[in-house]
């Protein structure tokens, strides 16, 4: 009798292991899927603390999408205990590499959280390690006792839902890319009154604004004041450290115009429409979107509607660069780059404000024309009181 009730609880323990890794992977991989952008701006802070090379943008988000992709199959695999010899080593070595991984970011501190779970679930680099250590402990029994794991599905099946995962995850994560993220955890989400979560602060908050540059391996660190480097440098991006606490509900949001003036409450309290491009490096951005820029922009102009580019960085020779491949006539603005990639995911990407509040977005891959903003979004010309 007690030999039956040990072999009971070791059933127990193996597929309550089981369900726990698959539960964790599924919504890993569909956190990632429902962001492949903000998966890629990690793995590029990733290889930013790790290598003096960057990678092509392109390559890094085939690689968000592949994760996602993976993660969610380990865990649809692991979930009806599919290949359950094989699908429990891979989950072993996954975990012992990603382990491993949280053990070096807890000591190195490269980036300030790991980014696991996306902005759905934000952990520090310690809680991270805890969850990989219970993970990876759930891994192990589950590969020591790989037999034990209830089997739901026969083979005929298993293949039906492997095809359905793998169109799922891969053209909801495509979609995602495409027309923004569908479960939006960001402080930027469409309906976000701007004017309460932004503008509600007790005086103009003070930073200390540092502007990053990299070349052959060294690092260029110059304030707001100092002039650009010469093209030979590569801009990494633009760091602001708050000199006073602030009451701002989103950290980090402000406008500046050329001349280094705060424009924030200019655009939150702007009444009727008002149009952000936010680009955060005009160099990497989508040219292939810019004729509807442009008109986005002429309608903008001919009714009186507000219309800000906002990038990252005022730097002359990349408005001038954007100017000369686009044929922009519109003025640049400035915000920290970390911001502009939350607010909205897509380069560029176009944010539509009514009275303060976010109402529409848009990435590079779906941007409106004059007649979607008329018809399809209703945008009412005589709604335009207020002026760029």
């Amino acid at each position: 009798m007690p030999t039956k009730i040990k072999t009971k609880a070791l059933v127990i323990a193996v597929n309550v292991c089981r369900l726990l890794l698959a539960a964790t992977f599924i919504f890993s991989g569909f956190v990632k899927a429902n962001d492949p952008l903000g998966t890629m701006y990690k793995l590029q802070d990733y290889v930013n603390a790790m290598s003096s090379r960057a990678l092509p943008d392109t390559f890094l988000l085939g690689c968000a999408v592949m994760l996602a992709f993976f993660e969610f199959t380990i865990g649809i695999y692991t979930l009806f205990g599919i290949d359950r010899k094989k699908t429990s080593s891979i989950t072993l070595a996954f975990m012992v590499v990603m382990t491993i991984l949280t053990v070096y970011i807890v000591v190195a501190n490269p980036v300030s959280d790991c980014g696991c779970f996306g902005d759905a679930l934000v952990l520090s680099n310690e809680a991270t390690l805890a969850k990989n250590i219970v993970l990876l402990a759930a891994a192990i029994l589950t590969y020591r006792y790989y037999r034990l794991q209830f089997n739901f599905i026969g083979p005929v099946l298993k293949w039906f839902i492997v095809f359905v995962s793998l169109c799922f995850i891969i053209g909801y994560a495509v979609y995602c890319i495409i027309c923004q993220p569908v479960l939006d955890f960001r402080p930027y989400k469409i309906g976000t009154n701007l004017r309460e979560t932004v503008a509600g602060t007790s005086g103009t908050p003070q930073y200390d604004v540092r502007i990053i540059y990299e070349k052959d391996g060294k690092t260029l660190e110059l304030t707001a004041e100092d002039e650009d480097p010469d093209s030979t440098w590569t801009y990494v991006e633009t760091r602001r450290t708050p000199l006073e606490e602030t009451h701002t509900a989103t950290a980090d949001f402000y406008v500046m115009n050329a001349e280094n003036e705060d424009i924030t409450e200019d655009i939150l309290f702007a009444d009727g429409y008002t149009f952000l491009l936010i680009i955060p490096s005009l160099t990497n951005a989508d040219e292939g979107c810019i004729d509807r820029v442009n008109e986005v922009y002429g309608f903008a102009k001919d009714h009186g509607l507000g219309f800000y580019c906002i990038t990252s960085l005022a730097d002359q020779h990349a408005q001038t660069y954007w100017n000369d491949h686009t044929g922009a006539e519109y003025d640049y603005y400035t915000s920290d780059d970390r911001e502009l990639k939350t607010i909205v995911r897509g380069e560029p990407g176009l944010v539509l404000l009514h009275d303060g509040v976010i109402t529409h977005k848009w990435s590079n891959y779906n941007m409106p024309n004059e007649k979607d903003l008329t018809e399809k979004y209703g945008i009412l010309t005589n709604d335009s009181t207020n002026k760029k």
